[in-house]
């Protein structure tokens, strides 16, 4: 689950569901609706972080948005790299998905398309920190 680390609760974002499996933490982005993102993410589309889990399409979902947020989000066990380092600050990364869970993770591996800023990490707790960059975000709010 991606968690947001610097919540400032008044500005929560009132969005229309395209997904009928949208969970909590999971990351969001403008396709006709409201929809989990994919692995690879290009364009101004990102949303925010869903706050609730919204399972009929079509309904309100509840978001947290992006711009000037620290996400905390858990390495992906399966990647190769387990661990970052400082030298790695600034790097942009890519997610994984869980296709059966819709789980969110953070690929160590995959910096070909990555939007994932990365600006802090827990080696210790395998969490990484990051923000995404402002052109990737729909709305600033």
């Amino acid at each position: 689950m991606i968690k947001v680390k610097n919540a400032n609760m008044n500005n929560i974002i009132q969005w229309y569901s395209k997904s009928t499996d949208i969970k909590k933490g999971q990351l969001l982005k403008e396709d006709t609706g409201a929809s989990p993102v994919a692995a690879e993410h290009s364009g101004a589309t990102l949303l925010g972080v869903a706050l609730e889990d919204q399972d009929t399409a079509n309904s309100i979902v509840y978001i947290y948005p992006l711009q000037g947020t620290v996400l905390e989000i858990d390495y992906y066990a399966s990647a190769t790299k387990q661990s970052l380092a400082v030298t790695n600050l600034g790097t942009q990364y890519d997610m994984n998905v869980d296709g059966t869970t819709g789980e969110m993770t953070v690929n160590l591996d995959d910096t070909s398309s990555g939007f994932l800023y990365l600006v802090g990490y827990d080696n210790d707790n395998k969490k990484g920190y990051f923000v995404v960059a402002d052109a990737d975000i729909l709305l600033s709010v």
